[in-house]
């Protein structure tokens, strides 16, 4: 998972990244990734959307002891603007503000107001996710591998990896509730986050092991 800072993000603004502001801003390309901000410092996230069509981004999950929601707005696309357009799409923009400093996320789904069950698109990203303890955070779903394979399961993060997983193993015993969560989250459609680390010296799926040592499981995505 990539971890970009307020640096890079003032970089990705000056190139011109969609909506002008002077806050960071944040796209559907940045899906899974972590950000580090400081205490009092505002972002945006920009996501495409089309209220035409009865969808709009809804947050699902958001860590409220440390992000605060401080207002969401939808604009037509600039080459829509003052146009009578049927059916014109455009972005939700959504600000948001950082009031501590600890491991956060953001969840968020698009859905009909009416019919939640039904969700058309998915984002996340985490904040201030990986502290200085050696350990990553890594968001993706839990897949299972044919019957008579060599291994029991995998893991395919959001951007892209894939990897054996196995809980953190402490005096040759592996957690029982993170294996129990590893069952429960197998094939589900939901997205987890784990954290944790590769091992070294370990074969597994796609030649890489991921000891986890803390999961979270979120929202099903599908």
């Amino acid at each position: 998972m990539k971890k970009l800072s307020f640096c890079l993000l003032a970089i990705i603004l000056l190139s011109g990244c969609g909506s002008q502001s002077n806050l960071p801003q944040i796209t559907i390309d940045n899906q899974g990734q972590d950000y580090t901000f400081a205490i009092d410092q505002q972002f945006q996230i920009l996501l495409p959307s089309n209220q035409t069509t009865g969808y709009k981004w809804e947050v699902s999950d958001l860590t409220s002891s440390s992000i605060e929601e401080v207002k969401n707005e939808y604009k037509l696309s600039k080459k829509y603007e003052g146009s009578d357009v049927v059916g014109a799409g455009g972005e939700e923009i959504w600000t948001f503000k950082v009031v501590s400093i600890e491991r956060s996320r953001i969840r968020m789904q698009y859905v009909k107001s009416w019919d939640k069950s039904k969700v058309a698109n998915s984002f996340n990203i985490s904040i201030n996710g990986n502290p200085d303890d050696g350990l990553i955070t890594l968001t993706g779903k839990i897949k299972s591998l044919p019957a008579g394979d060599k291994y029991d399961d995998y893991f395919e993060s959001n951007d892209g990896q894939k990897f054996g997983i196995a809980p953190y193993t402490q005096d040759n015993i592996g957690d029982p509730g993170i294996r129990l969560k590893i069952k429960e989250s197998k094939d589900s459609g939901k997205d987890v986050e784990i954290r944790g680390r590769f091992v070294d010296g370990v074969v597994d799926y796609e030649g890489k092991l991921f000891a986890i040592h803390e999961f979270i499981t979120s929202t099903p995505t599908s």
